[in-house]
């Protein structure tokens, strides 16, 4: 299994830089604000702020693993208050893990803790899994899909 990345994603129409720090007592790993250029012919649709909680590879042992989640969990518990403030008209707000895997099937288990300091938070929990499989292998004609 390949690294797994949890991070704390807002994205929508964020308050201000300054008052997301004051709000959340932390400043991002990432955040790009609407009408932003990102590169010559792209620019930014939304505010996006991003926050890395923990990373670990998904072949660590399990008490690495259940460590990086309880750090993740230590970090979003005092936010929590302050996240489920913010208006969700407005904005969302994720437990974002993204992971890329060199196998077909990706198993990830969330621990209890993590899971409780993102309902406090009231994060939706969205998982990005990208597959590096070996391009001379063909597809089997059953898993295409149109």
């Amino acid at each position: 299994m390949g690294k797994v990345k949890l991070s704390l994603r807002l994205a929508g129409s964020l308050p201000s830089s300054e008052d997301l720090k004051q709000i959340l007592g932390t400043l991002p790993m990432l955040e790009r604000r609407c009408g932003e250029a990102i590169s010559p012919e792209r620019v930014q649709p939304f505010d996006l702020w991003m926050l890395n909680l923990a990373e670990f590879d998904g072949d660590d042992e399990i008490q690495v693993i259940e460590q990086a989640m309880q750090t993740a969990a230590q970090i979003l518990r005092p936010m929590a208050l302050s996240l489920a403030g913010l208006d969700r008209d407005r904005c969302s707000a994720d437990l974002y893990i993204t992971t890329v895997q060199e196998e077909e099937q990706v198993r990830l288990f969330l621990s209890t803790e993590l899971v409780a300091a993102a309902a406090a938070a009231r994060l939706a929990v969205q998982f990005s899994a990208f597959a590096l499989l070996d391009a001379s292998e063909e597809p089997e004609m059953d898993t295409i899909t149109p």
